[in-house]
Formats: C-alpha cells, sequence, structure tokens
C-alpha cells in the first residue's frame, strides 16, 4: 500500500473533521463536498467514505460509500449494518437512511475516535489509527470483535421463532408479520415455516375432530381404533400438505414477484420468497385455529349449521389470505400502500 505523506495528512484531516462537524450541524451540502475532496486525496480513508454515506443524497448513494468502506476494512461493524439496513428498509421507513443511523456510537461524548490512541500492529509493528480494526499495512486484525453477532443481533432484535409472525399476522400487524422477518431471510427458513404451518393446521385438523368426537351427539366416543386411525391420517395428510404448500409457495412466490416488479419492486428475491413463505405460514396456522372454531360453534350453538360457519369461514378467510400476501409484498419491496 501506498503511504501518504506527513503533508498530505495534514491536508486531509481538516477535511474529514470539517466534515464530520459538518453533518453533525445539518450542513449535509457542505459536508458532501468536504469529504469528497478527502476521499479524491485518499480513495482509501475508510473513516472519511463511512461519514461520506451520512452526508450523501439517495440510498444508492450511501450504499456505493459503504461499499468503498467494505472494501478497505472488510470487517468495519458500522458499514457492515449500514449495508444490512438500507438492504432491509421496511414500507415507509426509507426517510429513515437519510438519518445514518449505522454511525450511532461511532464518536460519542466518551471520546472520539479521532483521540483515540494510535494501536501498534502486533505483526509488522505499524502504527494505526485507535478506531482501525485492521492494520493499514498488512491487514491484520487489531481488535477482536464478534461483528457478525453483533450485526445479527441488532438486526433480529429479539427472538427468531415463527411464533411472533403468526401473532403479527393473526392481528394484520405488517412490521410484526413481516418487518422483523427481512433479516432472517433465507431459502432454508421458507422451507421450515412452511413446514411447521402445515403441521399447525394439520393439528388443528386433528384437534378439531376430537372436539367433534367428543362433543357431536352421533359420536360413539373415542376408540383405540379411533385414535390409530388419526395418527395414521395426520401423518399422510402432513406430507400432502407440505408438498401441497411448497408447490403453491413456488408459484405463488414467482406470480407476486412479477407483479411487484412491476409497480416498481426491487427487494432481493430471497425476502420476497420468504415473506410470501411466513404469510402462507401464518394463513395456514390461522386457519387451523378458526376451523376449530367452525367446528366447535355448531356443536356449542343450537340451530348453527356447520355448513353455514364452514362456508362464512371460507369467505372471510379468502380475504384475510389476500390482505396478508399484499402486506407481505409491501414490506419486502418497500412498496407504498
Amino acid at each position: 500500500m501506498k503511504r501518504k505523506n506527513r503533508k498530505q495528512e495534514e491536508e486531509i484531516r481538516p477535511l474529514v473533521e470539517q466534515g464530520i462537524n459538518a453533518i453533525r450541524l445539518g450542513y449535509k451540502e457542505e459536508a458532501e463536498k468536504l469529504l469528497r475532496q478527502a476521499v479524491t486525496l485518499d480513495p482509501q480513508n475508510e473513516r472519511a467514505w463511512l461519514w461520506l454515506s451520512a452526508a450523501v443524497e439517495g440510498i444508492e448513494a450511501q450504499r456505493e460509500c459503504l461499499q468503498r468502506v467494505l472494501s478497505i476494512n472488510p470487517v468495519n461493524p458500522f458499514a457492515r449494518t449500514g449495508m444490512a439496513f438500507l438492504g432491509h428498509l421496511r414500507e415507509g421507513y426509507k426517510h429513515l437512511a437519510a438519518r445514518a443511523p449505522w454511525l450511532a456510537g461511532l464518536e460519542d461524548d466518551r471520546t472520539p475516535l479521532n483521540q483515540l490512541p494510535r494501536q501498534r500492529c502486533p505483526r509488522c509493528r505499524t502504527s494505526n489509527p485507535g478506531w482501525a480494526y485492521l492494520c493499514n499495512h498488512c491487514g491484520a486484525v487489531l481488535q477482536t470483535t464478534d461483528v457478525r453477532r453483533a450485526v445479527r443481533e441488532e438486526l433480529r432484535g429479539g427472538s427468531s421463532t415463527i411464533a411472533m409472525p403468526w401473532m403479527g399476522a393473526a392481528i394484520l400487524d405488517a412490521n410484526l408479520a413481516f418487518g422483523r422477518e427481512i433479516a432472517l431471510a433465507s431459502p432454508l427458513r421458507s422451507v421450515v415455516t412452511l413446514a411447521l404451518g402445515a403441521i399447525a393446521l394439520n393439528l388443528a385438523r386433528g384437534v378439531g375432530g376430537l372436539l367433534w368426537a367428543l362433543l357431536s351427539p352421533r359420536s360413539r366416543g373415542i376408540s383405540l381404533w379411533m385414535l390409530n386411525r388419526m395418527a395414521v391420517a395426520f401423518l399422510q395428510d402432513l406430507i400432502l400438505l407440505v408438498v401441497g404448500a411448497l408447490a403453491f409457495w413456488i408459484l405463488l412466490a414467482f406470480l407476486t414477484r412479477g407483479i411487484a416488479r412491476s409497480q416498481g419492486g426491487r427487494g432481493p428475491t430471497r425476502v420476497h420468497d420468504y415473506l410470501v413463505a411466513v404469510a402462507i405460514s401464518a394463513w395456514m396456522a390461522v386457519g387451523g385455529v378458526a376451523g376449530i372454531i367452525a367446528w366447535a360453534v355448531p356443536l356449542l350453538v343450537p340451530g348453527v349449521r356447520v355448513a353455514w360457519a364452514i362456508a362464512g369461514l371460507g369467505g372471510v378467510l379468502f380475504f384475510y389470505a389476500v390482505t396478508l400476501l399484499l402486506q407481505a409484498i409491501r414490506t419486502a419491496h418497500a412498496l407504498e400502500p
């Protein structure tokens, strides 16, 4: 790496400091001019590129700055968090990018980064800034920080179970159902989510059958033979449900992805497919519980026919499914309602 001479360092440092101060005072245009001068003089200035991400306008420009930071220092936790933040902005939250929240804690009132004592590399003995994570000369690790864990915890902000999205879907809360799941999107999690939804629906059907056997006047009660039959049917139905859910998910994700793109959606395919899987899974779980209620009401309330209850439930679940799917797509692509 070509070393900067002292005169050049003395010229760059005030530009960076003035740029940072301009950002703090809200003068972003002035800050951008100063910081761009700094990175023109020193294209490898990690700190200048990082702060420039808070001065430029537009998510793409911010992403470009953060990518430059990561090309210089792949383990910079602020840039990694920023890239993840920009990649997963939810519906109605794009304005938050202008505040560059990934810089929170970068320089606080305790010790400004430019005042941290310099670090000497244990491998090549080169002097590095106190805030550096890698040696500027040989690339050796200077600070052992579990960046992956820190970023993952920041993005997830809580439990990774599917129970919370199901609860959010039950009350049609898009943020609770889908917003927090964006950072967890993966093909494997999509398949697991669908399988869990199929299990929930099948369990609900089994509970409905038991309720009918216990409460229906026409039932002869529960026998060992009946339980054995229900267990066999449960496994058979579960396999069919999982296979059917996977096939339906692949088709629905493909069709809705095209629709979302035509409306200006630019969300990652991985996120789109996963949130569609969450919507299907949640619908199966909620539909299973609603099915139990539909079977129980005619047994507990005289005069209500099972056919009427199921017909009414079917209509409600149809409109519920459409609403849930729209929420998933809008969240995945940050589309306006």
